[in-house]
């Protein structure tokens, strides 16, 4: 059965737990922390050495949504606790972009507030736009591409994937290759979603990827929702929210996800007798980049600033990538020599020409599944 934890700690060596104990453990914020949360990087705060001590000192670090089994945040977790001795709180009963912004929000000056954000590139620029995102520029993100992070220093591209089409094939007769595929009267009650569009940045890709396979450009995605419009009607879609678990109980065999989410599911899922096979939508699909960002009014800001450090290192990087994902600075580990061969090796083959929206594309047509959605689907 696959496990889904709620919580990562990693075992702490005794004299850790003594300092952790002597600090308090999340304690009021220290000047040493005041000072990391106006660092713009690690050079500005003092260096590398003071950032881990100031971040041991706060001892935690809060995130939500990252799922073990999502692009390898379970190793990349674990890591990072073992590393720095640093406890992981981690909300997993939610993913959803939309849902993280909204804790940031709503969490303003508590304790539980969130460290970390890990969230579709424009709900990214709307919560930098809300003055909610701090600016801090990890080290080794110079080599990333313009248009792979923020203009003011806020967030930054970490991994990305394209959108597939997963099937049990234990369990379907027949896999689907297309989108066309998935409106025959065969897999009725049978296709799921991520979530919802409006509010989750999966989903709102799966709607993009059905635009392109149904005349659609990358600047208008309402061919999307008309097709999820039909494939509702028709019954083959059905309301329920597609993770690992409703595959393997087979209330959702077939599920439109990012490549390596359903590709590590497949791993996740093979010894309960899920033979889960992605393929890429034949008629069209869609690649995108999920940004990393540090909350401004962190409760941890040393913690959440030596994170996004070891996110963007060459091993926060090369653990992501053994997650089936693109991280960002891929090619530039490529051409330096750094990348994980085995990890790079494994990665799902993918056409060349697989189209990438623009942020103001994404912007722009994520205000239109907004304003349609619910009338159209439901």
């Amino acid at each position: 059965m696959l496990k889904h934890t709620r919580l990562v700690t990693a075992s702490l060596s005794l004299g850790a737990i003594a300092a952790l104990s002597a600090c308090g453990g999340g304690a009021a914020e220290s000047d040493e922390s005041a000072n990391w949360r106006s660092a713009t990087s690690v050079e500005e705060g003092g260096g590398m050495d003071a950032l881990v001590e100031a971040a041991q000192s706060e001892s935690t670090l809060n995130v939500m949504g990252l799922y073990e089994d999502w692009a390898n945040y379970g190793g990349l977790l674990d890591a990072f606790s073992q590393t720095y001795g640093i406890e992981i709180e981690n909300d997993t009963s939610t993913g959803a972009s939309q849902d993280l912004v909204n804790a940031v929000k709503n969490r303003q000056g508590q304790e539980t507030s969130l460290d970390y954000l890990d969230t579709g590139a424009s709900f990214a620029v709307s919560a930098d736009a809300e003055g909610l995102l701090a600016e801090y520029r990890p080290a080794s993100v110079d080599d990333l591409p313009d248009q792979m992070q923020s203009e003011t220093g806020t967030w930054f591209n970490h991994l990305g994937g394209t959108m597939a089409i997963g099937c049990d094939a234990a369990a379907v007769d027949t896999c689907p290759e297309s989108f066309e595929d998935l409106l025959d009267e065969q897999y009725r009650g049978q296709i799921a979603m991520p979530g919802d569009p409006t509010t989750g940045e999966s989903s709102f890709m799966t709607v993009f990827a059905a635009s392109l396979a149904n005349g659609g450009t990358l600047d208008d995605i309402s061919p999307g929702v008309d097709y999820f419009a039909e494939l509702s009607e028709s019954g083959n879609l059905i309301p329920s929210e597609a993770v690992a678990g409703t595959v393997e109980t087979g209330e959702t065999p077939i599920v439109i996800n990012w490549d390596y989410l359903l590709l590590q599911w497949a791993d996740d899922l093979a010894d309960g007798g899920v033979d889960l096979q992605t393929t890429i939508p034949a008629d069209g699909t869609v690649s995108s980049y999920y940004a990393a960002s540090v909350n401004d009014d962190a409760p941890h800001p040393a913690v959440a600033r030596l994170w996004q450090e070891f996110v963007f290192s060459d091993e926060g990087q090369n653990l992501l990538l053994e997650g089936y994902v693109k991280p960002g600075r891929l090619d530039a580990m490529i051409d330096a020599g750094t990348v994980d061969e085995e990890a790079l090796a494994a990665l799902p083959e993918t056409p060349a020409d697989v189209p990438l929206p623009s942020q103001e594309q994404r912007e722009s047509q994520q205000a239109v599944v907004a304003d349609t959605w619910a009338q159209s689907v439901g």
